[in-house]
């Protein structure tokens, strides 16, 4: 059940990830999901904090983005998850 965290969506090219920092059962995680290939590029990762969430988050998406197409991550706009 997720308690609290955020989440940002790039579309870069044909690139479509969401990025995810959020705190639930089993602590705070980063994560970052493809959204074209349906599979995580970066699954739970556990964090201290929400922001050094978003911070490795943003980590793994740059270098995804980088590897992939020669792209850089653009700025991002955070939102609140909806807690369940």
């Amino acid at each position: 059940m997720l308690d609290q965290g955020v989440w940002a969506e790039v579309k870069v090219g044909g690139e479509h990830l969401k990025l995810f920092s959020e705190q639930n059962a089993q602590g705070v995680q980063a994560s970052v999901y493809n959204v074209n290939a349906k599979n995580w590029i970066a699954p739970s990762e556990a964090v201290d904090d929400i922001e050094q969430g978003k911070d490795r988050a943003a980590t793994h998406a740059t270098e995804y983005l980088r590897r992939v197409g020669n792209s850089e991550l653009p700025p991002l706009n955070w939102k609140k998850s909806r807690a369940v």
